[in-house]
């Protein structure tokens, strides 16, 4: 039976593919080469996840900065253009 290290990477496996849990349950059990190939999917999966999270967290302060960015220049024109009125 598949070591409880293991169980993660078989877990994701059967979520996958759940049709074909009897075969990759089987697989698993005999197959040092099949847990590695479910143990890299594993942390694809994993790595992919957090990096979709950190793209859209990005995206998030990307557009926070681009609004701060226009309210800065706004406010930076009519400081400019208050001291234009106040000398010319």
């Amino acid at each position: 039976m598949a070591t409880m290290n293991m169980q993660a990477e078989l877990n994701c496996m059967i979520e996958k593919f759940p049709g074909l849990k009897p075969k990759i349950l089987s697989l698993f059990d005999r197959s040092l080469e099949f847990q590695t190939l479910c143990y890299d999917y594993f942390l694809c999966i994993k790595s992919l996840d957090q990096w979709e999270s950190n793209i859209k967290k990005g995206e998030e302060f990307v557009y926070e900065y681009k609004i701060i960015k226009k309210d800065l220049e706004s406010e930076l024109l009519r400081y400019i253009d208050t001291e234009d009125q106040r000398v010319g």
